[in-house]
């Protein structure tokens, strides 16, 4: 008998959490770096708020838009190889950025091929969204959906702290200021973000290789609709589509305002920090606090009905948004930060309720919820015009109106009843390899 055979689903189970959880720190990492660097790409291009904010909405366009057809891809090929592809596709994406920024180009030239590679890295993270969120979702009892979420939310949490502050080392903090230092820096946290990506890729490999081997995808059981059928299911579900919309919502908050906060915390009206000390105040204080907040949300919902959760988090948001539109000084400054906090547990609660009390096949709504993240552009869009003609302040009416909204949605989820899935499709999947809940 081989090792692989000798493995226990308690064993594989564990290994595949934790492939998982490493996939969504180097999402975080990847993902995070572009806006953050948004004052810095302002300056190395020329370019005004509204032309900047592209960096920030391209790839939630290329992800959203991708993803209908990686849910059917994820029904085919299974979670192994689409979290492998995934990886490489960021790694490719990462290693063209550093390539690119530095190339001896027109400055036209150059950001659109910047563009181009931060669109490879959104579709790899596309990949891994819907091949990592619904691995998560399945590998455990359906109840604690949203803990074990929000637990993998957490390690993309820290890869986005760690790649906010290593962007800020190294292009706003630059020790000569200006256009080619800057440029310098990007396409320096692009190298190490590129690194680390190989890293996780070859990690990925070594030890996802004994908790797949032997799987393979199945074919739809027990009458569960497949490909083009699944997708239209998802389409027809009244809540799958509302869980769109939050994840929508949600999306395009949290990354118009972690996209501004840099300039916004720049001004002497509120806290007039440098741009550097203004973006290591974005890791410690907005990404820190998503850390901080889905760490404690990881006890917190095995404790708390999930929508309750959801519908306190995005009150706590309208406030606090609020503040910072209308506010001024250290008070606006510190509520703007402290969003990061009240983010924290929305997108795992959005996705978890979403899949649990939709009756469409659970892989086709991972794939619709995956897809309405391009839906998040259209708020960063209306962030960055919003900020270049009427300031930074007023660009918070914005995701207010957004967590207003997904407050509406908390209060729906939680009236509403689990759905009553077929156990082929509520209990085990294709894409782990067959593994059964367990309490």
């Amino acid at each position: 008998m081989n090792k692989v055979s000798v493995l226990s689903a308690s064993d594989r189970q564990q290994s595949l959490q934790a492939v998982a959880l490493m996939v969504f720190l180097v999402m975080g990492l990847s993902g995070a770096m572009g806006p953050t660097l948004i004052p810095a790409i302002r300056i190395v291009f020329g370019l005004g708020l509204s032309a900047a904010m592209t960096v920030q909405w391209i790839p939630l366009v290329v992800s959203g838009l991708s993803s209908l057809i990686l849910a059917q891809l994820l029904h085919r090929f299974g979670a192994k190889a689409m979290v492998l592809g995934g990886l490489g596709l960021m790694t490719l994406g990462c290693l063209q950025v550093r390539l690119f920024i530095l190339a001896p180009l027109g400055v036209d030239a150059r950001y659109g091929l910047m563009l181009a590679s931060l669109a490879v890295i959104a579709l790899g993270t596309s990949v891994l969204q819907v091949a990592a969120n619904l691995l998560v979702v399945q590998l455990g009892h359906v109840r604690k959906a949203s803990s074990r979420l929000t637990l993998a939310q957490s390690f993309n949490s820290l890869g986005v702290l760690v790649g906010v502050s290593l962007g800020t080392n190294l292009a706003l903090g630059a020790k000569a200021p200006g256009a080619p230092a800057m440029a310098l820096g990007i396409g320096q946290a692009y190298g190490w973000s590129a690194a680390i990506n190989g890293l996780v890729l070859i990690a990925a490999v070594m030890v996802g290789a004994t908790a797949w081997a032997g799987s393979r995808p199945a074919a739809p059981a027990g009458g569960m609709p497949s490909g083009g059928a699944a997708i239209r299911a998802a389409l027809g579900s009244g809540w799958a589509l509302a869980g769109a919309g939050g994840i929508a919502l949600y999306v395009g908050a949290e990354g118009a305002i972690g996209s501004i906060l840099i300039p916004y915390l720049h001004q002497k009206s509120v806290l007039n920090l440098t741009l550097e000390q203004a973006g290591h105040y974005l890791g410690w204080f907005y990404w820190g606090g998503a850390l901080a907040g889905r760490l404690a949300g990881t006890w917190l919902l095995h404790r708390w009905p999930a929508a309750q959760m959801l519908g306190m988090a995005a009150g706590g948001a309208v406030i606090a948004s609020a503040l910072a539109a209308l506010g001024s000084g250290a008070l606006a400054g510190y509520a703007a930060l402290s969003i990061g906090l009240f983010n924290a547990i929305m997108f795992p609660v959005i996705f978890s309720i979403t899949v649990e009390r939709s009756a469409a096949p659970s892989a086709a709504v991972s794939g619709l919820l995956s897809t309405a993240i391009a839906g998040g552009a259209i708020l960063s869009a209306l962030v960055g015009w919003t900020g270049e003609h009427f300031g930074f302040g007023l660009c918070f009416v914005i995701p207010m109106l957004a967590y207003g909204l997904i407050a509406l949605f908390a209060a729906c989820g939680a009236v509403l009843p689990s759905a009553d899935k077929a156990p082929q499709d509520s209990r085990t999947t294709s894409s782990v390899g067959n593994l059964s809940e367990r309490t």
